[in-house]
């Protein structure tokens, strides 16, 4: 289970003096659901999953992961999550196999439950072809796919996924959006933010709307539409965009 209570995050701006990413954002995904995260970009959704994978600080409120505070549990949170997020890097002088390797043996996996998870996640997100090539010539789409594929090796219980498809081709966005099916399946806990609408309508079980560090809505997406009284999922979120950005 993931559930933030009055999260905020303020930034120093040396414009503006200070900048409010997060107010008040109290969010809640049940344990083996899909949550979507949905919102344009700068709205927040960055901020809220950096601070669930205790890559920084709330300025106050409180965030948990399976009941342990983000703020005092970041250690045991970490071995629970497998986070992916467009922002990440790779090791350019290794490969994606020497990757995996790498961060499953961090995690205490036998050498032959990370062959067999490389296996099935190269063939998943057809990496077969650069899997024992030097990241360092990749495209952004291949980095993309080799930080996927570090995120998933270790086979967590709950996984956080910024933005996920940036910057994939249309068919390995499916591969990604058909593999996030299969670990809900799983029985896995999914945390996704996106600007993609039909990401959201066509995976999550709950759908929070945040715009401007604020979560405007959450509930399922037939909750959201009975709320607005549209069907489609771009007039339900412009709806409630629009619903606080009225005077």
């Amino acid at each position: 289970m993931i559930r933030t209570e009055n999260l905020r995050k303020v930034f120093p701006s040396k414009k503006e003096g200070s900048v409010v990413a997060l107010e008040s954002l109290n969010l809640h995904c049940a344990d083996g659901a899909v949550y979507a995260l949905l919102g344009p970009n700068g709205a927040g959704k960055t901020t809220a999953l950096r601070i669930l994978a205790t890559l920084m600080d709330p300025t106050s409120g409180e965030a948990y992961v399976n009941e342990l505070s983000v703020r005092t549990d970041k250690r045991a949170i970490r071995r629970l999550l497998g986070v992916v997020s467009y922002e990440m890097g790779v090791y350019e002088r290794m490969t994606p196999r020497e990757i995996g390797y790498y961060f499953g043996r961090l995690n205490d996996l036998d050498d032959r439950d990370i062959a067999r998870n490389l296996a099935y996640i190269f063939s998943l997100l057809r990496m077969e072809d650069f899997a024992d090539k030097r990241t360092e010539t990749f495209s952004t789409g291949m980095k993309q796919k080799t930080v996927i594929m570090r995120a998933l090796v270790t086979n967590p219980e709950i996984l956080l996924f910024d933005e996920p498809t940036a910057g994939l081709d249309l068919i390995t966005a499916k591969s990604v959006m058909d593999y996030i099916r299969l670990l809900k399946q799983e029985g896995k806990t999914i945390l996704f933010s996106t600007h993609i609408l039909w990401e959201a309508e066509k995976l999550a079980d709950t759908v929070g709307i945040i715009h401007r560090g604020r979560l405007i809505a959450e509930g399922s997406l037939d909750e959201l539409r009975a709320q607005t009284g549209h069907t489609d999922i771009e007039d339900v979120f412009f709806s409630l965009i629009d619903r606080v950005e009225a005077p």
